[in-house]
């Protein structure tokens, strides 16, 4: 892609994030605004919704100044290979063409020795873009949970970043990343040790249980395939089928006449039933 490094394009996008968050952001230009505006949205694209990357992005974007942050972001998108996406270059470059000089990123090609070296002018900071870049990343290892255990846990923490959504509807992963760096006394939720894989999951079903009728709300389809998610996952830990499981909620629910699938139960009912479900999964593991 041109000359530029991942770590140059994210200081690139977060000196805009920073520049547009202080008080002089009402005379920054719209141009300025949109570039930021495009280049985070093509990236939030490219990354996927409900991405580790994506919320590395929201978090680090809506805290501009936090390194901690900012080393998450970077760890997240190391296989992206953002340097080599064309239409982000031009974005990028476009976006620091936008900054003002002392408050934003200017490229210059100033050479500085050596083979493909560049380096770019953030503030008063001068960032290389060497290909050899030393950096200070928050970097898991064996110690902390696995990739493929934080996938599982990345699937959770997406419903409950929808259920804490905003106004604007957009699923609220830092919130979520708030939380668990509280809970579990660590500066991201990437640093938790791997032996408490399990009670990661079970913080956050405990949240999206406590946050769910606030999907309700939103959304009342969600809300429903919510508890049907529920219900099945205590259904498959009891070892029951789905006839088992409709003549249950016959029985708990005082139901009228049978039922072939749980789509014929209302938010009350299915309410119901997943408490239902609950304690009976609670009794046989006593």
């Amino acid at each position: 892609m041109g000359d530029m490094q991942t770590e140059a394009i994210i200081n690139t996008l977060l000196s805009a994030a920073r520049f547009l968050k202080k008080p002089i952001q009402d005379v920054a230009t719209q141009s300025l605004k949109d570039a930021y505006q495009t280049t985070r949205g093509y990236l939030q694209k490219k990354f996927g919704a409900g991405s580790e990357a994506t919320a590395a992005l929201d978090l680090a974007t809506d805290k501009p100044e936090s390194e901690a942050r900012k080393a998450v972001l970077i760890e997240e998108t190391a296989s992206a290979e953002l340097e080599a996406d064309a239409e982000l270059d031009c974005l990028i470059k476009r976006l620091a063409a936008l900054l003002p000089v002392r408050a934003g990123a200017v490229r210059q090609n100033v050479h500085i020795g050596g083979r493909g070296n560049h380096v770019l002018v953030a503030g008063r900071d001068i960032v290389t873009t060497a290909k050899h870049v030393q950096r200070s990343a928050i970097t898991p290892d064996e110690r902390h949970i696995p990739v493929e255990q934080r996938k599982k846990i990345g699937v959770v923490m997406t419903g409950l970043a929808e259920r804490l959504a905003d106004e604007d509807g957009k699923p609220n992963f830092a919130a979520v990343h708030r939380m668990l760096q509280h809970r579990f006394n660590v500066a991201s939720y990437l640093l938790i040790r791997r032996e408490k894989h399990e009670a990661v999951l079970a913080f956050l079903r405990q949240q999206c249980a406590v946050n769910r009728s606030r999907l309700y709300r939103r959304n009342p389809i969600a809300y429903q395939n919510d508890f049907f998610r529920s219900i099945h996952a205590r259904r498959e830990k009891l070892g029951w089928d789905k006839p088992q499981l409709h003549q249950f909620a016959l029985e708990k629910l005082g139901l009228k006449k049978p039922i072939t699938s749980l789509k014929a139960l209302g938010p009350i009912q299915l309410k119901s039933l997943a408490e239902f479900m609950q304690r009976q999964v609670a009794s046989m593991t006593r």
